[in-house]
């Protein structure tokens, strides 16, 4: 094995993603994972307006177990963190958000309804 190729990885010759030196590289910004501006820029970005928020409920994939879904919301990443924070402790239960929507644990359809119409969105 040459050293070249124990010390860095390249994807068809051209793009560097792991050296030695810096470690992991962003295949889209081509700087190290830890200065990553991509991660940032994605972390800000605000989805598409659509206009209504949508709530959703689901059990499919989850043991039975109901979620509700609240989507739509034209919030950065960060905005969504804090306001699931704030809907999780408004309602006592867990959730997460995941794929720019907020996750609820139960059946939470009406009172987050009610809750995101005080806020000012069309739900």
């Amino acid at each position: 094995m040459c050293n070249k190729s124990r010390q860095e990885q390249h994807i068809n010759d051209s793009q560097l993603i792991y050296s030695t030196d810096k470690g992991t590289i962003c295949p889209e910004c081509s700087r190290p994972v830890k200065e990553c501006v991509c991660r940032q820029t994605r972390r800000s970005a605000l989805p598409e307006p659509g206009g209504k928020v949508s709530i959703r409920h689901e059990t499919a994939g989850r043991k039975n177990k109901g979620v509700t879904i609240i989507y739509g919301l034209p919030l950065s990443q960060e905005q969504l963190e804090k306001l699931a924070k704030n809907l999780k402790s408004t309602f006592g239960t867990g959730g997460a958000v995941k794929d720019h929507a907020i996750e609820l644990q139960g059946d939470q359809r009406a009172k987050v309804a009610v809750e995101l119409r005080r806020l000012g969105y069309s739900v």
